[in-house]
């Protein structure tokens, strides 16, 4: 018995795997029936302690949601074992073009903005620049020897956030999460947090390589009265890209991943056409 199936099989509840969704470099994720709902199961694979409690804190966000975005609803947790089963949420990924389209791109606008106007005043929720500290902190030893992970550091440092109203903001909108049926919606919330605005707009531009007038839909939808400061967007783009060069090399100090599994030379090669 593999170690998922063994994960799967500590559920003391009618569970059947239909097929598979996603892998990626932490988790699996499958389609099944979970007591008779048709849901999403993720299994984790052994997790460094800072993904364990971004664990715990995606499901408070969840439980949260579930209230203000329906989509969202969790049917069984197990932290000890690395297991999410949620209700499955119906849609369909946007191919590049399609979302580039001016009713699209104003759609998926409306719905970004209102995902930030989520009143968060009575409830816990993490704030990035504690999350940006606590990946400094794992990489206190390799800062001044490489030079992406200082240059993304020093990127952050050089954004304001003075005179600047935070909200609830989702942190990793790229073209995976973001799913449409009859209107967008976002999945995966386990990086969200209080952050600038700024950050999942150029989470979009950067994910869909946005230029200046896509970008003038997208804020028509998000809000015409928005003034947006381009250089700023600017820079929170640049962060983005280096920002998932450090997770990585965070995962790397933390677990099995090396350089080769996490494709880090890839990475690098790409940072230095964005210098």
């Amino acid at each position: 018995m593999s170690k998922i199936e063994k994960q799967i099989a500590s559920i003391d509840k009618k569970i059947e795997i239909i097929s598979p969704l996603k892998i990626d470099l932490i988790s699996q994720t499958f389609l099944c029936n979970f007591n008779d709902i048709k849901s999403v199961i993720r299994v984790d694979d052994d997790l460094p302690n800072w993904l364990k409690k971004r664990r715990v804190s995606e499901w408070q966000i969840l439980k949260f949601l579930e209230t203000e975005i329906r989509n969202q609803n969790i049917l069984y947790h197990d932290f000890d074992n690395g297991i999410l089963i949620r209700e499955f949420s119906e849609g369909k990924k946007i191919s590049n073009s399609e979302i580039k389209k001016k009713e699209s791109l104003v759609s998926l606008g409306k719905e970004l903005k209102k995902v930030h106007d989520i009143n968060i005043e009575n409830t816990q929720v993490n704030n990035f620049k504690i999350a940006i500290e606590n990946y400094r902190d794992i990489l206190k030893n390799k800062i001044k020897n490489d030079w992406y992970i200082n240059h993304g550091f020093k990127i952050f440092d050089s954004i304001t956030y003075r005179n600047e109203s935070l909200i609830f903001s989702h942190n990793d909108l790229n073209s995976e999460n973001v799913l449409w049926n009859k209107k967008y919606f976002f999945i995966d919330w386990e990086y969200a947090s209080v952050n600038s605005p700024y950050f999942d707009l150029a989470s979009i531009v950067s994910s869909y390589n946005l230029n200046d007038k896509e970008i003038g839909y997208l804020l028509n939808g998000y809000e015409k009265d928005f003034q947006l400061e381009a250089e700023k967007l600017e820079i929170w783009t640049k962060f983005i890209y280096f920002l998932d060069y450090i997770w990585r090399v965070c995962l790397i100090e933390t677990s099995k991943h090396n350089e080769i599994t996490l494709n880090l030379e890839s990475s690098r090669k790409n940072l230095d056409n964005i210098r």
